[in-house]
């Protein structure tokens, strides 16, 4: 039997033979194989994910759903984004002595910029170490002193705590470990002030960043004999991914020119407006993730115009104006109503627009998931964030690595996060009248300090 297998084997026509059936055999197989196959990929495509699936990193980024209106988009967004990048805020001569502060709100991040007495300008979270509320109040003012009302814990202007009421005597107490945290600030030779939340060591400040903005103070705007004018915070009900588009060159100018027809003002005033509108008159520069910058051709003013969010559907939109001449309080008034009424109705017709981009992405929400990515491209060719925007191009990319790392880690990474300090004592103590205090107190002002990310 053996010498018969052999033989047959060895036979030329016997090996024919047998490719021609074991090749007929895959093209009667090769339709049920690529049916299996099929069958396989859309049970996976349909099957339960984690909530970050449509940020899955590939070659052609994917459209992620709930990208305007998503909370857990908007929590990603404060740590792979707001948590790490370096952020413009604000001038230097913003501050014009020691104690004058600025308070901003980043992504629901509370943090303030402060002049000391060492003429040096810091910035720290704007919470009170002992139960998180909040020490400076105003959007700006001036005191070389902070103190939070809730139980008189006070710090001076490098952020130093200086007097905590009834804690003297507290076992393991130590003010040295009790001073405000400390955000990384980094002061460019333009006198631009950038904030990064990272709470260990962060990426050094960009390179290309800083030879951005050089180039940008050529054009005479924001260049170091620049100093601040006037500016102002209003909120819109809209993501601040929606700036994207609504903060283009032409949409502001355009609400300017609005302005400018409905405030009167003398002729210096319209002169310089008209000058701000004239096409081809402005240069503008981006400065990543949520300010431009603009400046005007043969004239001594400069504008920042930043968008920090607050939610996912609140944002807050900040103008600042900057001069290398002296203006006149008359004339600042002016440009201030002007820059006001401008700012106004660009969040206004950006509200607009969010609105009408909500209802289409709860629609697209509601369609089977074989469709929901073609309805999606639609949606994003027709409406602000476009995948070919550089910007939209690194938002996503951000999102992209940061959801990566963390599924590679098995949980949320957390770049803001500050770690407590003092002695266990203490920190048991600090625990128990947290747990206290939340159950007689409640919240306050709407935050529980549990909720904070420091």
């Amino acid at each position: 039997m053996e010498s018969t297998d052999a033989s047959f084997f060895s036979s030329p026509g016997s090996i024919v033979v047998a490719l021609v059936t074991f090749v007929f055999l895959i093209h009667r197989a090769w339709p049920y194989l690529v049916q299996q196959k099929q069958s396989i990929e859309l049970d996976q495509s349909i099957a339960p994910t984690d909530k970050y699936s449509d940020l899955t990193v590939s070659k052609e980024p994917e459209i992620p759903e709930g990208w305007w209106t998503d909370r857990d988009i908007f929590e990603l967004e404060r740590r792979a984004l707001f948590s790490q990048k370096w952020i413009y805020l604000a001038h230097i001569t913003q501050f014009s002595k020691p104690g004058a502060y600025q308070s901003f709100d980043i992504a629901g991040y509370p943090v303030f910029l402060i002049r000391g007495k060492d003429e040096k300008i810091r910035a720290f979270h704007n919470v009170c170490r002992h139960r998180a509320y909040t020490i400076t109040r105003k959007e700006t003012g001036a005191s070389t002193v902070l103190g939070c009302r809730y139980h008189g814990w006070s710090y001076d202007t490098t952020g130093r705590l200086v007097k905590a009421p009834q804690f003297d005597e507290v076992p393991g107490f130590d003010k040295s470990q009790n001073s405000l945290f400390e955000v990384h600030t980094h002061t460019t030779d333009q006198g631009l002030v950038f904030v990064n939340l990272n709470a260990g060591n962060p990426v050094a400040f960009d390179s290309s960043t800083a030879s951005t903005l050089k180039d940008f103070a050529r054009t005479g705007a924001l260049s170091g004999r620049s100093a601040w004018v006037t500016g102002q915070t209003l909120s819109g009900n809209f993501n601040w991914k929606m700036s994207i588009k609504a903060c283009r060159l032409e949409s502001f100018t355009k609400h300017l020119e609005r302005g400018m027809s409905e405030i009167s003002g003398g002729s210096a005033i319209m002169k310089v407006v008209k000058n701000m509108t004239r096409k081809g008159s402005q240069k503008v520069t981006s400065v990543f993730p949520t300010t431009l910058l603009y400046s005007f051709s043969s004239m001594d003013f400069g504008l920042a115009l930043s968008f920090f969010p607050a939610s996912e559907m609140k944002t807050h939109i900040r103008y600042d104006l900057f001069s290398r001449s002296v203006v006149g309080q008359t004339e600042v008034q002016k440009l201030s109503d002007v820059l006001q009424k401008a700012t106004e109705d660009l969040a206004r017709e950006t509200e607009k627009e969010y609105s009408t981009v909500s209802k289409e992405q709860g629609s697209v929400a509601s369609q089977s998931r074989s469709l929901r990515q073609s309805s999606l491209i639609c949606l994003f060719s027709s409406f602000p964030f476009e995948f070919n925007n550089p910007c939209a191009r690194e938002i996503l990319s951000r999102l992209q690595q940061h959801t990566k790392l963390e599924r590679s880690q098995g949980g949320q990474i957390l770049p803001a996060m500050r770690k407590p300090e003092g002695s266990n004592l203490f920190q048991q103590a600090e625990k128990l009248c947290k747990e206290l205090d939340c159950v007689s107190n409640g919240s306050h002002n709407g935050t529980s300090s549990s909720a904070l990310d420091w």
